[in-house]
């Protein structure tokens, strides 16, 4: 096909001098000798463009899609003369002078019955409407309606100029969301085979079946779907819903053109992020005319999606498929190979990466994104267990995407000050959660739970009683990273989008082994009311979506709320802990005037802990901490030590500012 693009130039010459022949054939305007010499002409561009054919290596474009569509001899021409009309301006002239119109919108049934001097029945084969094969391949379009068919003009598409020219190029709608899916060429598919062994049947099959493969973002479903095409001799081409799409809502003019560059390359076409259509809001129009649009594709079609969960009913036959997230043995090797460990190369972190592999339910991709930024982060010198660590959070917090901020936790338990009922339902809870691998996964029960895995926690009390800071020694204490989430940033007024947010946050912290911490969760978690309007109904999904969510995450999260009773009871439910966080008592609080003091601060004179913890008796844990440091900031102006003068001086004005009389 190397001659394609002169084949196509000497095809447009022979067409430029045919329409002039035609031209003055019908208009007499020529004399006799002009005449001859036009068509002498004609017949020199027939046999130089007869020449380029056979000249060529392989089979040029032309060919292709007569075996592939069945195009007839005048269906070639008819795309040579849209194209000619699109990209060559002197045929462009002759065109217009044979219309006596300039065709600006396209050809027509009616120009193209003038170029090729065809009369009576036999101008009723060259009828152009949406069931051309031109036109259900994408070669030809039109965007003119209400019209008679035969005035009807068609335009050739950029795409059926550059494959007529033999040019390899991606459409540029799918190379800016989308394009060929490829493949490294150090795979590990082992985790896969099962998955894979199905799509190649499915493949295989003279059925035009939609293959759905579940699972979450990264874990191989368009490695999945390369990977039995290549099997078949054909590539993948994707088409991201999720990414660069003109209208995300109806993605049909990208769905035309993935179904175009999959017939001209005869590739397998693969929808990736399906469920972009299925959040709630999305008017079921859209759907109904992506889903018109796909069952108009030939062959089978694969689609990727996080759930099945709201696909409709379609005419062809759907099989999922659920693409897992490869085992922590998988894993290992994915961190070994992505860290420059293979052919036997031996890493001084090699130790580690059992560790990490167990640790971090990573995605294939997410280890190569990972292993990258750590590479990167140890520069010239091999990655140390700290480096990979490293690029491991800058992942994770990129996962986030700025929807939960990671806290630095600097508190020790010795800082904690709590009655001794509350303490023991923190220990209670640490301890199941630093066993809950031993049960799930040694003793078994993983297999007969399947959901509800996770660790949730409900932490309801006054302000200022400790709450947060109990959060992060938790996850101190279990090794893990806390992150809490930006309420601000996950709530949104557009529908389902909150749904959206709260899912990555989710699948987030399950990768990386954090901690959630949801402060404030009323606003989040609060009771469903009856409905009495739109806003009702769409709120009472965000809470639903949330029951669901939380039952299915394996991780550890706390929920903080000043106000218990507005909690939707189902989310009660779910909590494998609920800790009631009492006001300190007067010995409470006279600890925490004591404990919150720094060993390292200058003191003056005795300082009465007993007498400020008397007297200032509705401060909670976070209203001496703030008069405490406001106390060494007064001292500290003073250019002196601080005395009990300071505190007091500190206690009162917080005291105002919690809006006690004093």
């Amino acid at each position: 096909m190397q001659s394609g693009e002169s084949h196509l130039h000497a095809a447009l010459r022979r067409l430029r001098f045919q329409a002039a022949h035609v031209r003055a054939a019908q208009t007499k305007s020529l004399p006799a000798d002009e005449q001859a010499k036009l068509a002498l002409q004609l017949a020199e561009a027939r046999l130089v463009e007869e020449a380029e054919r056979m000249a060529g290596e392989g089979e040029l474009p032309l060919d292709l899609l007569r075996r592939w569509i069945g195009l007839r001899p005048l269906d070639e021409e008819i795309l040579l003369v849209a194209v000619g009309l699109e990209i060559d301006p002197l045929f462009a002239i002759t065109l217009t002078a044979l219309a006596g119109e300039e065709p600006r919108l396209g050809i027509t049934s009616k120009l193209l019955a003038q170029l090729f001097g065809f009369s009576g029945d036999d101008s009723l084969t060259l009828r152009l409407d949406d069931s051309h094969p031109l036109v259900k391949v994408g070669l030809l379009e039109s965007q003119v309606r209400g019209v008679v068919e035969t005035l009807r003009p068609w335009r050739a598409t950029p795409r059926a100029a550059s494959f007529l020219a033999t040019a390899d190029a991606m459409d540029p709608v799918l190379a800016r969301c989308g394009g060929v899916i490829e493949l490294a060429d150090d795979l590990d598919t082992d985790h896969l085979t099962d998955v894979l062994e199905v799509v190649d049947r499915s493949l295989a099959s003279d059925e035009p079946v939609v293959v759905l493969l579940e699972g979450q973002d990264g874990s191989g479903r368009r490695t999945v779907a390369a990977l039995a095409a290549r099997r078949h001799g054909r590539q993948a081409i994707t088409l991201d819903l999720g990414a660069g799409l003109a209208d995300p809502s109806r993605p049909t003019q990208e769905l035309r053109a993935l179904g175009r560059e999959c017939w001209l390359r005869g590739a397998i076409p693969v929808v990736a992020r399906f469920d972009t259509l299925l959040r709630e809001g999305q008017p079921a129009q859209h759907l109904a005319e992506v889903l018109a649009v796909i069952e108009e594709f030939t062959g089978p079609v694969i689609l990727t999606s996080t759930t099945a969960a709201g696909i409709p009913e379609m005419r062809r036959r759907l099989i999922r498929q659920e693409v897992r997230l490869p085992p922590s043995e998988a894993r290992e090797r994915l961190w070994r190979r992505a860290l420059g460990g293979g052919n036997g190369v031996e890493l001084s972190v090699g130790p580690e990466l059992a560790r990490l592999a167990e640790r971090y339910a990573m995605t294939p991709s997410i280890i190569n994104r990972a292993a990258a930024n750590a590479r990167m982060i140890a520069g010239r010198h091999e990655p140390t267990a700290k480096d990979v660590q490293a690029g491991v959070m800058t992942v994770i917090a990129e996962r986030f995407g700025g929807l939960a901020t990671k806290i630095q936790i600097t508190q020790k338990w010795d800082d904690l000050v709590l009655p001794q009922d509350t303490q023991d339902d923190i220990k209670a809870f640490v301890s199941r959660a630093s066993h809950a691998a031993q049960v799930y996964e040694r003793w078994g029960f993983r297999d007969k739970l399947q959901r509800g895995l996770g660790l949730a926690a409900l932490f309801s009390g006054p302000p200022g009683t400790g709450k947060t800071m109990v959060a992060g020694l938790i996850a101190r204490a279990l090794e893990l990273e806390l992150y809490a989430v930006d309420l601000s940033q996950v709530v949104s007024k557009w529908v389902g989008e909150t749904e959206k947010q709260l899912g990555k946050i989710f699948d987030a912290a399950t990768m990386g082994q954090t901690l959630l911490l949801f402060d404030e969760a009323d606003a989040l978690f609060a009771k469903r009311t009856d409905v009495k309007s739109s806003n009702d109904r769409y709120a009472n999904l965000e809470v639903n979506y949330l029951l669901t969510k939380l039952e299915q995450f394996s991780g550890v999260a706390i929920l903080t709320t000043n106000l218990e009773g507005s909690v939707d009871p189902a989310f009660k439910r779910r909590l494998a802990a609920e800790v009631r966080f009492y006001a300190p008592g007067v010995a409470e609080r006279e600890r925490l005037w004591r404990t919150l003091l720094p060993a390292a601060t200058p003191i003056l004179g005795k300082l009465d802990f007993r007498a400020l913890a008397t007297e200032f008796e509705g401060m909670c844990g976070g209203h001496i901490r703030n008069a405490v440091l406001r106390a060494a900031f007064l001292a500290a102006s003073e250019q002196g030590g601080l005395v009990q003068e300071h505190l007091l001086r500190a206690a009162r004005t917080e005291s105002r500012n919690m809006g006690k009389m004093l």
